[in-house]
């Protein structure tokens, strides 16, 4: 059979199975064309190319970027960076003989406000005498630019206030400060140094700590306010440092010592007693040895003698009683009032403030015998009767009685006393047998006019009670005794003149030492 003839196709047919005419390969020649058309005949030199290319562009960049930078430099070696101050102003790309310019303003109107602690004043430049060398200011800033790290700087935060170094009158602004700080001082209050007290609390004594005054340091507040201008600071804020400190700090271990060897004085607890009989007369505690005890400058512990012997003073005031005013009651009722004489107490000061001070630093507990020159036979207080068995010769009764110690009357007698005549009196006061003896001569004064004695007389029995001579004896020469004979001529020297068999048992009664007393 025959083919048969394709039927024919539809146009929608034909396109859909319309076929692409095969690519045909390129030939190498092709590529050639296109790099000759650019003008380049080898297609492995276009590498080359691109990197010539790229250094080309890099070298133009690190030129341009060359070039600013040196620009940079240059500009940055007349200028400031940013962010750059000078005191309290803004410098930033200022040029340097604008700075200068700013500087010296800054020096002409420049002051610093002082204060604290208490203190408040301004000092000008003027008063400074403050001159600011502004083109030396201006080139010693300039110079701190690091103008090769120029693109780092400009970043960074500069302060050129350091160079607004001054050239000052010292001696001008020391004297500002010193007058404002010892105006100040004039109402301050010193600084306390640590030290040893005695606390009446706790009965010790006790290391107290240091304080801190008002007063100001002259020296330190210059040095504070010279700091302040040298910098240009507007203002110096004064602080503790500038107060005048103590010198004597609570760390100090010499304080402690000094309180342990203080307090090893307070251990003694004295009684002081007087005379044999240990009569009470006053206590010495930690009380009274802590007003005596001194520590020194350099922690030294001693005792303030001064204040000893004060208090010993006062102590013996109220212990003497010789010639002091006694009032006393006789055993009759009658009661008489007298002073003077060498009968009673006399403490010995100084030997007392001597054994008081050995007995501290022995820490004594118990009783220490007052120290005494003269001693009376009791003591009930200033004033009052001290004695115990004592004559008593009344003047005005003409008439001598003797007491034992228990107030009894043991012994009386009439007397003749001394002339009143302001020369010959018998002199009134608390006196003190002071011997004894037998057949003895009574020698008067020495006359001027003779070169003699006014008299000599013997007597049986003599008991004199006066330095002076004045005493007790037998007078056989008075036809009586009593009544007004002291006064009506037939008065004695002074003595206290009595009947020979009364003189003689006075005699065996009295005892040396015993009292005296004479009174009108």
């Amino acid at each position: 059979m025959g083919k048969h003839a394709a039927a024919p196709q539809s146009p929608q047919d034909a396109s859909q199975t319309q076929q692409i005419p095969p690519v045909q390969q390129a030939q190498p020649g092709a590529f050639n064309s296109a790099f000759q058309a650019a003008g380049v005949s080898d297609p492995k030199v276009g590498k080359g190319f691109n990197k010539r290319l790229a250094m080309r562009v890099g070298i133009v960049i690190a030129a341009v970027l060359l070039v600013v930078y040196i620009a940079g430099a240059f500009f940055f070696s007349g200028h400031f960076f940013p962010n750059t101050t000078l005191g309290s102003q803004d410098i930033s790309l200022k040029s340097t003989s604008d700075v200068a310019e700013v500087a010296t303003d800054i020096g002409s109107d420049y002051s610093v406000t002082v204060t604290g602690d208490g203190l408040s004043f301004t000092v000008s430049s003027s008063q400074a005498g403050l001159e600011v060398d502004g083109q030396e200011v201006a080139e010693q800033s300039i110079a701190d630019n690091n103008i090769w790290l120029w693109p780092i700087e400009v970043f960074r935060a500069h302060d050129e206030s350091a160079n607004l170094s001054s050239e000052y009158s010292e001696s001008g602004l020391g004297d500002v400060v010193r007058q404002q700080v010892e105006t100040f001082n004039a109402t301050a209050t010193d600084p306390v140094n640590a030290s040893v007290q005695y606390s009446s609390a706790s009965g010790q004594f006790e290391v107290t700590a240091e304080k801190a005054g008002t007063k100001l340091d002259v020296d330190a507040v210059i040095l504070k306010v010279n700091d302040a201008v040298l910098d240009m600071s507007s203002s110096a804020v004064l602080g503790t440092s500038e107060l005048v400190q103590p010198t004597v700090l609570s760390s100090n271990p010499a304080l402690t010592t000094a309180a342990d060897t203080a307090n090893s004085y307070l251990t003694a607890d004295i009684e002081l007693v007087l005379g044999t009989t240990a009569i009470h007369a006053a206590d010495i505690g930690a009380n009274e040895i802590s007003q005596w005890v001194v520590i020194g400058d350099d922690l030294a512990v001693s005792f303030d003698e001064e204040a000893m012997d004060a208090w010993v003073e006062e102590l013996a005031a109220s212990l003497n009683t010789v010639g002091t005013e006694r009032t006393y009651t006789r055993p009759d009722g009658q009661t008489f009032t007298v002073s003077g004489g060498t009968y009673g107490w006399t403490i010995d000061d100084d030997a007392m403030v001597a054994d008081v001070e050995d007995a501290i630093r022995n820490g004594l507990v118990g009783q220490l015998t007052v120290a005494t020159t003269l001693e009376g036979y009791t003591y009930n207080g200033s004033g009052v009767q001290d004695w115990g068995a004592y004559a008593d010769v009344d003047i005005s009764e003409q008439h001598v009685r003797f007491y034992n110690e228990a107030g009894e009357l043991v012994w009386e007698a009439d007397c003749v006393t001394g002339k009143p005549d302001g020369s010959h009196d018998t002199p009134t006061g608390v006196w003190r047998v002071l011997n004894k003896k037998t057949n003895y001569t009574l020698t008067g004064d020495i006359s001027v006019a003779t070169g003699q004695p006014e008299y000599e007389t013997k007597v049986s029995y003599w008991m004199p009670f006066t330095y002076s001579g004045c005493g007790f004896h037998d007078a056989t020469w008075q036809s009586a005794f009593g009544g007004t004979r002291y006064k009506d001529g037939y008065g004695s020297h002074g003595c206290v003149n009595l009947s020979l068999s009364d003189a003689a048992s006075l005699y065996d009664i009295i005892a040396v030492g015993n009292a005296v007393v004479v009174h009108e």
